[in-house]
């Protein structure tokens, strides 16, 4: 699948998360994070993700945090173009979905990859030790 993946997030989390997957899986294509910067108004924000989705057209669209900015402008602008949104994005999911991308002809089932592994990607480590 030739999808596209944008991460729309506070600060630079997106960028450094790319950058992160990266050093696992080797350059990932076809991504572009944007970032709500201090200072930076929704309206600037809403106009600059809004310029790469109509040259990019893209398919899936990571958010931070669900009900943030981001991702209140990622569902504003779902209104108009045709885009799945995940909010929540971690680092397994994002690496789940540069790998699986590759394979998935289906958005509906490589969302629901994703989203599998981003709800099976948190633990924590005293409970596993102690269920061994």
């Amino acid at each position: 699948m030739d999808a596209y993946i944008y991460i729309l997030n506070h600060g630079k989390f997106g960028e450094e998360l790319i950058k992160s997957a990266e050093l696992i899986t080797g350059k990932i294509d076809k991504i572009k994070a944007f970032s709500l910067l201090p200072g930076m108004s929704i309206e600037e924000f809403y106009d600059n993700v809004q310029s790469a989705i109509k040259e990019d057209s893209p398919s899936i669209v990571l958010c931070d945090l669900y009900g943030g900015t981001p991702s209140n402008v990622a569902m504003m602008l779902s209104a108009k173009y045709d885009f799945s949104i995940i909010c929540g994005v971690n680092l397994a999911m994002l690496i789940e979905l540069a790998i699986a991308r590759e394979n998935e002809t289906n958005v509906d089932e490589l969302i629901n990859k994703v989203f599998k592994t981003a709800k099976e990607s948190v633990y924590l480590p005293k409970n596993i030790k102690e269920s061994e």
